[in-house]
């Protein structure tokens, strides 16, 4: 029995910096938030991580959202990237929450019960009813994204519905790429990386429930020469602190 291909390229996760909503526990979903200055401090920590790691990226691929391009930003400040290209793709937007975009975690609660929160945030096929016409028209900024595909702020999304438009990303262009020996960066959104890592890791629905990305906690894959990544779950590159940090998020229902 053959083992798996040599290792090939290097992905880098990182979910975006703390934000305004994270922060005030607020479903935040496709609202263009910015990070709060404790977010900004995250990724100065991330950056001293991955300066020591020796990881420097061949390309960086981010969401177009505020929270991921500022992300990205202080990345390329703090590691003196700036020759390093950045492509944005609406693939990688935070999912579309729906009715609960906007909402304190605790008032989404409240409104529809326990059983509908946790379907409608943990599982893959939940997917929550659409903002009203009302509630959408109220939303300041709803989603001023650079590419915004075919993305409409408040119309709702399952993470099923999210993994189908990160899939082809992967497999048209991440995976292939890696395959050959590039070093990719991947800004994104909890739950988009939690679909991508779907995708990648071809994961279980329970294993997607249970999965957890904290902010600002760069995770790591090597990819072989067949596009397969390892080790399953990747690597932290501060694993005891992203386990104290994904154990805070699942706490408090979960990304």
């Amino acid at each position: 029995m053959t083992g798996p291909s040599p290792a090939q390229g290097t992905l880098l996760l990182l979910r975006h910096g703390e934000s305004i909503f994270n922060a005030s526990s607020t479903f935040t979903g496709l609202l263009d938030v910015g990070l709060t200055p404790a977010g900004e401090r995250q990724l100065a920590v991330a950056a001293e991580l991955i300066a020591r790691a020796g990881l420097r990226p061949d390309v960086i691929v981010s969401s177009p959202m505020l929270r991921a391009r500022r992300t990205t930003e202080l990345l390329v400040a703090h590691l003196g990237l700036e020759d390093v290209p950045v492509e944005t793709t609406w693939r990688l937007a935070e999912r579309d929450y729906g009715c609960l975009t906007g909402v304190p975690k605790a008032v989404a609660v409240a409104r529809h019960g326990e059983e509908n929160f946790f379907t409608w945030r943990r599982t893959l096929h939940g997917r929550p009813p659409a903002a009203s016409p009302e509630r959408r028209a109220s939303w300041v900024d709803p989603a001023p994204l650079a590419e915004r595909g075919p993305l409409e702020a408040g119309m709702g999304e399952s993470l099923h519905d999210v993994v189908v438009r990160v899939r082809p990303l992967w497999e048209t262009s991440l995976r292939e790429r890696l395959a050959d020996g590039a070093r990719l960066f991947v800004v994104a959104h909890g739950n988009s990386l939690r679909a991508l890592c779907a995708v990648m890791e071809d994961l279980t629905d329970p294993e997607v429930e249970e999965l957890n990305i904290p902010a600002g906690h760069p995770l790591v894959y090597a990819v072989d020469s067949a596009g397969r990544v390892h080790p399953r779950g990747g690597r932290y590159l501060d694993d005891d602190a992203a386990q104290v940090a994904a154990a805070k998020v699942a706490a408090e229902g979960g990304t």
